[in-house]
């Protein structure tokens, strides 16, 4: 199977490509010794160096991560629509894990692969695909509503408190915990988890100010898991 380090040598070659020259396309300085590192996959490139790639072999960043479905392109759609990849956005997945549950420590996080949306649902959501980013949740503290090992979809450009919505927040050591935000009616928020069992998961109210504390990386506007 071909991996990402494959894919790119094979995108480069066709363009006809040396590795210092795709570098150079790239403006990256010491870029033959990056593209190598790339491609023989003794380093792992970030979303910003993915994006130039892409750019630099002229491929979507669909295909430069998830190789081009051939053969789906090629065998005839047993109901009569063969999806085209221009009608779906990969949005980029991250290592990173949001605790729903005690934090979660991220001190060094990669993007791996992604997963794939329909672009006319983005629209519908009013979602734009550079805003969105994809997480593993880990812990029960959201259950029933985001269990342990969910994948949810976040919107960074959301970074605004609503009530009763859900977010990514990351706690001023670093920690990322995902938590639904409920406007007090004495004031401030109140910092919830779904959970019902509220001896181990206790509501944690926090003022207007302690709020501004927490960086909201962005809100929790879909997910997924096992059956």
């Amino acid at each position: 199977m071909e991996n990402l380090g494959t894919r790119i040598a094979r995108l480069r070659k066709a363009k006809g490509l040396s590795q210092t020259q795709l570098g150079n396309e790239c403006n990256w300085e010491r870029g033959q010794a990056r593209v190598s590192n790339y491609e023989k996959g003794l380093r792992e490139p970030n979303l910003a160096d993915l994006r130039t790639l892409a750019t630099a072999l002229d491929v979507s960043l669909m295909e430069l991560i998830e190789g081009t479905p051939t053969q789906a392109a090629e065998t005839p759609a047993t109901y009569g629509h063969v999806p085209d990849a221009t009608e779906y956005a990969l949005v980029p997945q991250y290592t990173a894990h949001g605790a729903a549950g005690n934090g979660q420590l991220n001190d060094h996080i990669e993007v791996k692969g992604g997963l794939v949306f329909k672009r006319a649902w983005l629209s519908r959501m009013s979602l734009r695909e550079r805003n969105l980013h994809v997480i593993y949740v880990q812990g029960h503290s959201m259950e029933p509503t985001v269990c342990d090992g969910d994948v949810v979809l976040l919107d960074e450009s959301q970074t605004q408190a609503r009530d009763g919505r859900i977010y990514a927040l990351r706690k001023p050591d670093g920690e990322l915990i995902i938590k639904r935000l409920i406007q007090s009616l004495t004031g401030g928020w109140i910092i919830r988890s779904d959970n019902e069992d509220k001896r181990s998961y206790p509501d944690q109210p926090v003022s207007d100010s302690d709020l501004e504390q927490l960086c909201i990386v962005g809100r929790v506007v879909w997910h997924g898991g096992a059956l």
